[in-house]
């Protein structure tokens, strides 16, 4: 069993890794609100990815992999990172106008990072084809083994993004209130980035 645990572990790894929305915004919070605010959007990436990996548990990766289903998800995918994108850059430039606290009012870190990761094409690619795949070559039905398996996943997603908040969060006491805020606004305007090159990318897969 250990070694199931271990090799999810590492197949986590390339899940997390790879520098993607989820990163920036674990940055962008770890940097602007703490490191307590950047761990809130590592778990709820891994509560997306705990429904991933229900769904193809139970058989709906075929839903997930429908073209109605892309879709959506793309739609939505764009639609949420030029939102957080423009938020972050609204937060910037009001709280350089205004003094006060630095919270977003009303904003959820850990709701942002479920639904970052949720209408990710990238997470849903990653589980319907990676994950997917894996179960169905070395896994099989055995609930133990998929579990094992979900462990370790969950282990290096959260241990990644763990490093990288405390990272970011570190780096708020270190440099000067200047450069966080370029660190903040850079991180906005990756989001942005990622969403144009997600809409492009969906718009020539599917129109």
């Amino acid at each position: 069993m250990f070694d199931i645990l271990a090799a999810g572990f590492v197949i986590g790894l390339t899940h997390a890794m790879p520098p993607g929305p989820i990163t920036f915004e674990v940055i962008k919070r770890g940097v602007s609100e703490g490191l307590l605010s950047a761990l809130k959007v590592d778990l709820g990436a891994v509560a997306a990815d705990a429904l991933f990996f229900a769904l193809i548990v139970i058989g709906l990766s075929q839903v997930l992999g429908s073209r109605t289903g892309r879709i959506a998800m793309w739609l939505c995918g764009c639609a949420l990172l030029v939102f957080l994108g423009v938020r972050g850059i609204y937060k910037l430039f009001r709280k350089n106008g205004v003094k006060g606290d630095d919270k977003e009012q009303g904003s959820s870190p850990m709701a942002a990072g479920f639904l970052i990761c949720i209408t990710s094409p990238f997470a849903i690619v990653w589980w319907t084809g990676v994950f997917a795949g894996t179960m169905a070559v070395h896994l099989g039905s055995d609930a133990g083994s998929l579990l094992a398996m979900f462990a370790g996943i969950a282990i290096a997603c959260l241990g990644w993004y763990a490093l990288i908040g405390m990272i970011s969060a570190a780096g708020k006491k270190v440099f000067r209130p200047s450069w966080m805020s370029v660190l903040s606004l850079l991180c906005s305007l990756m989001m942005l980035a990622f969403a144009a090159i997600l809409f492009w990318r969906g718009y020539t897969t599917f129109m």
